[in-house]
């Protein structure tokens, strides 16, 4: 299980620093990346200080990771289009930055839409599915 992974992955969706998350859980910014970069090793009760500092409980934490683990991993090779697996290296090929820079545009092109808003559309553009 990728905890580090996991840790980051939770850290960034909710746009929060190293800093920011170390300072609530009593450690410093070194320390929480080498977490997440799996470089150290982190005590269940440090996990659960981290866990805190996101507003996440360690067992739905722990769920979650397990959860994306079997997404990515446990899938046969014939339940994702050779599109999509492309999609994804591509994905994880950007800096982490541009990951979240790529799901903020995906969110808001997702958004519902209201009368009379024209949203992303509107200059003409339409994404070819």
């Amino acid at each position: 299980m990728d905890i580090g992974a996991g840790l980051k992955r939770q850290r960034l969706a909710r746009g929060a620093t190293l800093k920011q998350v170390a300072d609530l859980c009593g450690t410093d910014a070194g320390n929480l990346s080498r977490v997440e970069r799996n470089v150290q090793d982190v005590s269940f009760q440090r996990l659960t200080r981290i866990c805190a500092a996101m507003e996440l409980g360690v067992v739905d934490f722990l769920t979650q990771v397990e959860h994306w683990e079997n997404a990515t991993t446990q899938l046969p090779t014939s339940a994702l289009t050779k599109r999509l697996r492309a999609m994804m290296r591509l994905f994880g090929a950007v800096s982490r930055r541009d990951q979240m820079l790529l799901l903020a545009l995906a969110r808001g092109m997702a958004r519902p839409r209201v009368e009379g808003d024209d949203g992303p559309a509107a200059d003409g553009y339409r994404p070819a599915l």
